[in-house]
């Protein structure tokens, strides 16, 4: 597993947690889902689902367009954390 930090925002990152083994991923915070997907790219993975660790702005701001530009993605969030976007509530975040 490997971690990549994506620079958002002018003082905020986002990050991807690589499953080598599957070249899959998971976005945390895309507050930038342009330049999250772009790191990923760039790494050769795919995103498989979001991880947003709480719903500020510049945390969950982007949940919505990345499940634009990319369909069916799951969206996870604290369960009583009301996180913009989330299509998957979780009692551990």
């Amino acid at each position: 597993m490997k971690i990549h930090h994506v620079a958002c925002l002018e003082d905020n990152y986002a990050y991807l947690i690589i499953d080598e083994s599957t070249k899959e991923a998971a976005a945390v915070d895309p507050v930038e889902p342009e330049k999250v997907l772009k790191a990923a790219q760039e790494h050769g993975v795919d995103i498989k689902l979001v991880l947003t660790t709480h719903h500020h702005w510049d945390r969950a701001g982007g949940n919505e367009k990345i499940k634009q530009l990319v369909p069916g993605i799951k969206v996870y969030g604290g369960s009583i954390d009301n996180v913009k976007g989330c299509t998957r509530k979780s009692g551990f975040l």
